[in-house]
């Protein structure tokens, strides 16, 4: 049952990419200057993640960030980082398939994978963030309002004269509130 639901994303996501080919704008972290310079007038949005198996509340995300800015910078986490941090069947999709799913995405502009290889928990998001505001040196940091070590970010984004903004989550009633958490929940129920 999961394998098949898999299968379907796979093809979802390459339809999409087939039908807008000039979207796929995934760069090398040895871009993210010329980024910047090509863009000095724009302001540019950035926000890491890992958009596992991703949803209408990811893209909901993906919209809220694009209204801050012009350019939306997004950053994949890496498949080694992910199962440090939340555990050895995590994630579901590799890095290389989450990040052309973002990247498919109407609002985001840019896709990276994250430049810092293995690393530790503890160490992890603020090495990458770090490299990030050295080299892209975006105009605005979007992060979520559940993370844990927000005054660490905050005091490292500080030092580069970015501004950070808080995303609420919250969607539309609609949408219910959805996790990738939740809909790997109800494919185990399904059995």
């Amino acid at each position: 049952m999961i394998k098949s639901l898999l299968k379907i994303t796979l093809i979802i996501i390459l339809y999409k990419n087939i039908s807008n080919p000039n979207k796929m704008v995934i760069i090398n972290p040895s871009e993210l200057r010329s980024l910047r310079e090509k863009f000095k007038d724009k302001k540019i949005v950035y926000v890491g993640g890992v958009f596992d198996m991703t949803h209408a509340g990811h893209i909901i995300f993906f919209e809220e960030c694009k209204q801050l800015g012009d350019i939306l910078v997004v950053l994949i986490a890496r498949d080694s980082f992910i199962k440090d941090y939340k555990g050895e069947n995590r994630p579901i999709l590799n890095e290389h398939i989450r990040m052309k799913t973002v990247d498919s995405f109407k609002p985001v502009d840019y896709t990276l994978l994250d430049p810092t290889m293995k690393f530790t928990k503890e160490e992890g998001h603020l090495k990458g963030l770090k490299f990030i505001l050295e080299e892209l040196k975006p105009d605005i940091y979007v992060v979520n309002d559940d993370i844990s070590d927000f005054e660490e970010r905050k005091n490292l984004v500080e030092q580069f004269s970015t501004k950070i903004h808080i995303s609420i989550r919250d969607a539309p009633p609609e949408f219910e509130k959805i996790s990738t958490s939740k809909i790997i929940d109800m494919i185990k129920k399904l059995g």
